[in-house]
């Protein structure tokens, strides 16, 4: 697999994140609403947000998981992050965006960019993705970009920021013949 390092959108540009991506990373990891039904703890300090930006390149060397931030096009200020983790026949994928910037669309345009180029590799014949069943805006974005709701996980995933006790989620897909 061979992902574009760079994705230029309308008005959008995902990129591979660098150190200079830091502070904005941490202004929107470390804001506890938008991280509240995320499956990601709150960061809670700087160096964290410099540990993922590490381990970012890593996984991206490795081709287990790719992950773009998304700044508006022009503009190269860290609105968010979007990852894709793709396997032998279908990836997920997980986006987080800077509270100032919901409402915008942004969410939408930048998963569906990267769910267009992933449905057009080969080997990947399902995408899919979940939310917490109270994460009303997330399940909006998918359903936007024509995923189907396929069903609930039951105690399906930790959001770490709420409690340990897993809590339901539903799950989104994509197959390849409904692209």
């Amino acid at each position: 697999m061979q992902p574009p390092r760079v994705i230029d959108t309308a008005r959008l540009r995902l990129r591979q994140p660098a150190e200079t991506d830091v502070e904005a990373i941490y202004e929107y990891g470390s804001d506890a609403t938008v991280t509240a039904l995320m499956d990601w703890r709150r960061l809670t300090d700087r160096s964290e947000a410099m540990g993922f930006v590490a381990r970012t390149a890593e996984s991206w060397s490795r081709g287990t998981e790719f992950t773009w931030v998304i700044s508006e096009l022009g503009f190269d200020y860290v609105v968010g992050a979007i990852s894709l983790r793709a396997r032998a026949a279908d990836a997920d994928f997980g986006y987080v965006l800077n509270r100032r910037y919901w409402g915008r669309g942004y969410a939408t345009e930048a998963a569906a960019v990267v769910v267009s180029w992933a449905t057009r590799e080969r080997s990947i014949s399902r995408i899919w993705a979940t939310c917490d069943t109270e994460n009303h805006r997330s399940a909006r974005v998918l359903e936007k970009m024509g995923l189907v709701r396929e069903g609930l996980a039951p105690v399906g995933t930790i959001r770490p920021n709420i409690s340990e006790t897993p809590r339901d989620s539903f799950v989104y897909v994509k197959e390849r013949n409904a692209v």
